[in-house]
């Protein structure tokens, strides 16, 4: 069923775009109309793009800015797509026909400037050929995958397009076996900063580090990562050590510091330490960073809370003095 033409008139006269054409829609010229449909909201504009091919392509050629907060989410055999306007606008869309789900993706990504964009997605992706098929490019600045299929994850970093500044992989991606595959992602490769909320193995510290050996990071690139597991804490940051003895530069307690094949290089290693994040605290905090080999220890920021609480907010609430112990049950604690 077609729109009401009427509501979109109404819509369009609402529009502070000047000067003010008294003639009906169909008869404006097309650069008036692109005046319109940049000032549209997103549902404004699939309604318009329902009325005829010639608005369809208009609409199309568009691109829309989304400045809040984005999220795609479903399992099974549905998927929604959320935002939240600034204005207190709110849009959702939720379709239950998959292939009907992965065009609006599609779509999304042709027409969607994103600032930032949230996954949680169970049901496969990649096995959609609309998916899989489509050579278009998210552009966003900031991704986040929370409870989401590993393929999925996968598939999604492979279609966003190079200048992503954050990547977060958070709750429930359980990446240990996949870790190689992501490390060999240019996005992954190439972002300023990323995290991986919960790794289990030992092997994510060393790799991670190696990737930017062998890629010749650039100064300021970022990487963190917690866990909850007291011997992948002490094995991890004893691996790490053991695997570059050869570039070690200095190492204390909670600093790791080595030799990169850039000799403006370093990689430093850190352990979030500080009066409620102690050694025995039950998990722990890493932060990785290209720094510049010049830098002076005295120049290390000893203050741990601002990024510990950058991968994890919910550290806020910790206070000094209490007995956090690893009997703590670390599902409660995600939820805080």
């Amino acid at each position: 069923m077609l729109p009401n033409f009427k509501k979109v008139t109404r819509m369009i006269k609402g529009l502070s775009i000047n000067p003010i054409y008294e003639t009906n829609w169909c008869d404006m010229p097309a650069e008036i109309k692109l005046e319109c449909i940049e000032k549209m909201e997103l549902n404004e504009r699939l309604s318009l793009r329902c009325t005829a091919k010639a608005e369809r392509s208009l609409v199309d050629s568009q691109k829309i800015k989304f400045d809040s907060w984005n999220n795609f989410y479903g399992r099974e055999e549905e998927l929604n797509f959320v935002h939240g306007g600034d204005s207190n606008k709110y849009f959702c869309n939720e379709l239950k026909d998959m292939d009907e789900a992965v065009k609006f993706v599609n779509y999304m990504k042709k027409i969607g400037v994103f600032e930032g964009l949230s996954f949680s997605l169970e049901h496969p992706l990649i096995d959609n050929e609309h998916f899989a098929g489509d050579d278009g490019l998210f552009t966003v600045k900031t991704v986040e995958f929370s409870y989401c299929n590993v393929d999925n994850m996968i598939a999604i970093l492979r279609k966003i397009r190079s200048g992503v500044e954050s990547i977060d992989i958070g709750l429930s991606c359980e990446i240990s076996d996949e870790l190689a595959e992501i490390l060999e992602i240019p996005q992954i490769q190439d972002v300023p900063y990323w995290h991986i909320y919960s790794y289990t193995g030992t092997d994510c510290l060393h790799k991670v580090a190696q990737m930017w050996i062998d890629r010749n990071s650039k100064i300021g690139s970022t990487f963190q990562t917690l866990t909850n597991y007291y011997e992948t804490i002490t094995d991890s940051f004893e691996e790490f050590s053991d695997h570059f003895a050869d570039r070690i530069v200095s190492k204390s307690e909670k600093r790791v510091r080595i030799r990169t094949n850039n000799p403006d290089c370093h990689i430093l290693l850190e352990l979030g330490v500080n009066e409620v994040v102690t050694i025995d605290f039950f998990i722990q905090f890493f932060r990785f960073m290209v720094i510049s080999a010049t830098m002076k220890e005295s120049e290390y920021d000893d203050n741990c809370k601002k990024w510990i609480c950058y991968i994890a907010p919910e550290m806020q609430v910790y206070t000094a003095g209490h007995n956090y112990t690893s009997t703590l049950n670390f599902e409660i604690f995600r939820k805080l």
